[in-house]
């Protein structure tokens, strides 16, 4: 017994030794001064960075136009399924997010969204889905959905005011 207790405490101070060798020397005061001197730093070298609208639409221009030729090389019955088009649409979407923020603006914006959707009514205007006309269930089951709810508030508006008359049971 007293053997598995040597062994405990050997095992708990070799934890906390290899705890505190780990673990940096730093107290938590002396981690919030580092981080308010980088935070001070930071706040002196602010650069201000300007959106550059017409490097952003020439670049944006430029992916819309790799995308247009990666289109037309497919057949334009095609277009439509976007399993086929996904790879292309995407590295079209990532393009123009990159290219917008690499010359400081912000993505979306109303430029690139405007030509976003100009290359959609060029390429999809034509992919219309199906328009889905919702009918009434067959008079069965419209029946039984109705008639179930009725039955059941009658039954238990019933049980309540059996309930309520029999006082006895309930005290």
């Amino acid at each position: 017994m007293d053997r598995d207790a040597v062994l405990l405490v050997q095992l708990l101070a070799f934890a906390v030794l290899g705890n505190s060798l780990l673990t940096p020397g730093l107290a938590a005061k002396d981690l919030a001064n580092m981080h308010n001197q980088l935070q001070s730093n930071q706040s002196d070298e602010k650069i201000v960075r300007i959106c550059n609208a017409t490097a952003m639409l020439e670049k944006v221009y430029w992916c819309g136009y790799l995308f247009e030729n990666q289109l037309n090389e497919m057949n334009s019955s095609d277009w439509c399924n976007f399993t086929l088009i996904a790879g292309y649409y995407s590295t079209f979407s990532f393009c123009t997010e990159f290219s917008t923020e690499s010359v400081y603006c912000y993505w979306p914006n109303p430029q690139v969204e405007k030509y976003v959707i100009n290359i959609h009514k060029l390429f999809f205007s034509n992919c219309t889905s199906e328009i889905i006309i919702f009918q009434d269930p067959p008079d069965d089951i419209l029946f039984i959905l109705i008639t179930v709810p009725i039955c059941l508030t009658i039954v238990m508006i019933a049980v309540v005011v059996w309930c309520s008359k029999r006082s006895d049971i309930l005290v």
